[in-house]
């Protein structure tokens, strides 16, 4: 879907990403994880061509993703930012804006559009906060109400940097349980967690990244017995007879 070949980029000449190379495929959900700066939201930025690269090459599903007119390109790749401004708008209004880029010249929201925004306000349990602004709602809530935006666009391959932020334990499962559905029905998932714990148990695949380079990309399992992940993060990791992972201060 997606596809990764020496990506290298950065900002004022400073190359932050190096020789980034591989795939995100749809119907998986990839967990992107690695200490703070080390260029998670670089490539997110990348991928969503909000910067250009410095080097190499980024292929969506098979040609050069600068190929693609900004509305195509919608259609194809959806982009949650870490942060962002909040709008004086209504969440439904918020929400009707993923249906732009399949909106011609002059066309407003036909039926088919309000059934969409519709189901993505359900979805992400938002249904009973439709009129109500945004700016009225918890940090939680815009998460989840930029996520329907999110779904309402139906792009197939969605870029989340760092979803969870605001959200509480049981609403950062239920975010992960919507996402692993998406990607039953066929959506490609990216995803920046600083969570790791949730990251090895929710991911399909995941990628580590250290310095602006992969340290190690894999299933969940494969990189958890590399050890890498010990080593970027200078910690210790158990597997619990439950399977969940623990994770220990190296002293």
């Amino acid at each position: 879907m997606l596809a990764f070949d020496r990506l290298r980029a950065g900002y004022s000449g400073i190359e932050k990403l190096h020789d980034l190379s591989f795939e995100l495929s749809e119907g998986k959900l990839t967990a992107i994880i690695g200490p703070n700066g080390c260029g998670k939201s670089t490539l997110l930025k990348c991928a969503a061509k909000l910067m250009e690269p410095m080097g190499g090459a980024i292929l969506l599903d098979g040609n050069p993703l600068s190929e693609y007119d900004e509305r195509e390109r919608a259609r194809r790749v959806s982009y949650m930012p870490q942060s962002r401004l909040v709008p004086d708008t209504s969440v439904r209004h918020l929400v009707s804006h993923g249906r732009y880029p399949y909106m011609g010249w002059g066309r407003g929201l036909n039926r088919e559009d309000r059934e969409i925004i519709d189901e993505a306000l359900r979805r992400t349990g938002l249904a009973s906060y439709a009129q109500r602004g945004v700016r009225e709602l918890s940090g939680g809530e815009r998460q989840r109400a930029y996520l329907a935006m999110m779904l309402a666009q139906q792009a197939k391959l969605m870029l989340l940097d760092e979803p969870t932020t605001y959200l509480d334990l049981s609403n950062q499962f239920a975010l992960m349980k919507l996402l692993r559905e998406l990607c039953a029905e066929g959506r490609g998932v990216a995803v920046v967690m600083h969570d790791l714990a949730l990251a090895l148990e929710s991911a399909d695949e995941v990628l580590l990244m250290r310095d602006g380079a992969l340290a190690a990309a894999g299933s969940p399992e494969a990189v958890y017995k590399s050890g890498a992940i010990e080593a970027v993060f200078n910690v210790r990791i158990r597997r619990a007879a439950d399977g969940k992972y623990v994770f220990y201060a190296n002293e």
